[in-house]
């Protein structure tokens, strides 16, 4: 029995769509999102497997579905990373994305900036959402014990712009 190995790219792709606007829909709980993303993202693994067996049956005409798909691979890569990042509330949620992200910078398939441009849409700083959770809200408690408060004495209040 033969595989039509185009067909069954496109169908996996399908899949991902699916998969991904799960990941992607707020009213999931936390957990059902992060497995609907790592769900999208084999999919999406399994039909670029397919679609790079199609090659050797296909024309030089279909390298465009090729680049397509890998172009929908990386966006769906960076926006479950992201999302992931920016709302992870542990250590343990964050690391897993984290590490991804590395992985992906080694294989030569760096997300960095794509990650940086989407996480402002979340509301997030895209600098502080590579950082632990711990270390941004303890970033976040230094800000605010450094700021001055309208109702601060000016003479206790050290001057920040002679540093």
């Amino acid at each position: 029995m033969t595989i039509n190995h185009r067909a069954e790219a496109e169908r996996l792709l399908a899949s991902a769509d699916t998969s991904i606007a799960a990941a992607l829909e707020a009213t999931l709980p936390l957990a059902d999102q992060q497995h609907a993303a790592v769900l999208t993202g084999i999919i999406t693994n399994r039909a670029l497997g397919h679609a790079m067996l199609a090659q050797g049956e296909t024309a030089a005409a279909d390298t465009s579905t090729h680049r397509a798909a890998l172009i929908a691979w990386r966006n769906v890569v960076s926006h479950a990373v992201a999302w992931n990042l920016s709302f992870a509330e542990t250590d343990e949620q964050h690391e897993p994305w984290l590490e991804l992200a590395h992985q992906l910078e080694r294989a030569g398939l760096d997300i960095t900036a794509d990650v940086d441009a989407i996480t402002p849409q979340y509301g997030k700083d895209p600098r502080a959402v590579w950082k632990p959770p711990t270390v941004q809200r303890e970033d976040h408690l230094r800000w605010c014990a450094e700021m001055p408060t309208p109702w601060s004495d000016p003479a206790t209040t050290q001057d920040t712009t002679k540093q």
